[in-house]
């Protein structure tokens, strides 16, 4: 509930290591920020009617931003329970909360999912996914804020039932987990289809433009295994937690809050690790950022 929230400080931790992780954060946000917005400016600016499967990749940079902009609120927060500052704790300001801590994650994790199956499409039916239309595109990426705000919608319902403190962390976090185990099934199956397709499958004709799809989709699948590498910790601290409230720890709560912030830390890590593999693994996406750094304009290519 909301005067359970408000209540949770962390006290227990020193001035220096509240600073230390302030510190962290306000890194981490704004690289967040500022590695997604580039990465939009880029493939908007770089982009051609023919490449509609980057669409999913636009949308994927527009959620990761937006979490950027939680991490700016967790901050404001982080300083509030170490007491550097107060916040004026209304239903309002909890209502944001809640849905830039829900919402954007979610759908993130929602369009990670759209991409494996977009890129299962591209190496099984090769023809007719070139083919396919930019309003189913823009439909996939509907459906995916659809899902990810009515998921927040149930948990802003749950929060004016007045459950207790146990009944509402398990249910928001078991939630949590059934759709992150939902969307890692189908991610899993549709990379696993992927690689038994390219290691049995036959050879195309058009090898150029089949290599060109394989190497994406082994880009966006090394994406993808990296951002949920770093949100498995804070899911599974966030389910241990909530099983563990009736039960004794057998951890103090100072070294929780540590590991609290640390998987946090982890979790928002996968917002902004795209832009940094996409530097490495995509030749264009390298040429045209720097480009843009430079401020120099790209030849457009025949």
């Amino acid at each position: 509930s909301q005067q359970q929230y408000t209540n949770i400080s962390l006290v227990l931790l020193t001035p220096s290591e509240c600073i230390a992780w302030l510190t962290i954060f306000g890194i981490e946000a704004v690289a967040m920020v500022a590695l997604n917005a580039l990465e939009i400016i880029v493939y908007i600016k770089e982009h051609s009617p023919c490449q509609r499967n980057m669409y999913l990749v636009i949308n994927q940079a527009v959620a990761d931003m937006f979490v950027g902009g939680f991490v700016i609120i967790r901050c404001w927060d982080l300083g509030s329970r170490c007491n550097f500052w107060a916040i004026p704790f209304s239903t309002a300001f909890f209502m944001h909360v809640i849905t830039f801590y829900f919402l954007f994650p979610l759908a993130s994790l929602l369009n990670l999912t759209a991409i494996s199956l977009d890129r299962t499409h591209a190496t099984f039916r090769p023809f007719q996914h070139r083919l396919v239309k930019k309003k189913i595109f823009g439909a996939v990426i509907v459906a995916v804020w659809i899902i990810a705000g009515l998921f927040t919608a149930s948990i802003v319902a749950n929060f004016f039932n007045r459950l207790s403190a146990f009944e509402e962390s398990m249910h928001i976090y078991l939630s949590y987990f059934s759709i992150f185990s939902f969307c890692l099934l189908i991610i899993l199956v549709s990379y696993s289809s992927i690689a038994v397709k390219i290691v049995c499958g036959n050879q195309p004709h058009h090898h150029g433009a089949t290599n060109r799809e394989r190497k994406l989709t082994k880009t966006l699948f090394i994406v993808t295994v990296a951002s949920l590498l770093l949100t498995l910790p804070y899911v599974i601290s966030q389910i241990h937690l909530s099983v563990s409230l009736l039960a004794d720890r057998s951890i103090s709560t100072k070294t929780w809050i540590r590991l609290g912030l640390s998987a946090h830390f982890l979790f928002f890590a996968n917002s902004f690790v795209n832009p940094v593999l996409y530097t490495f693994r995509m030749r264009e996406f390298k040429r045209a950022l720097f480009a843009l750094l430079s401020c120099r304009s790209q030849p457009q290519s025949a």
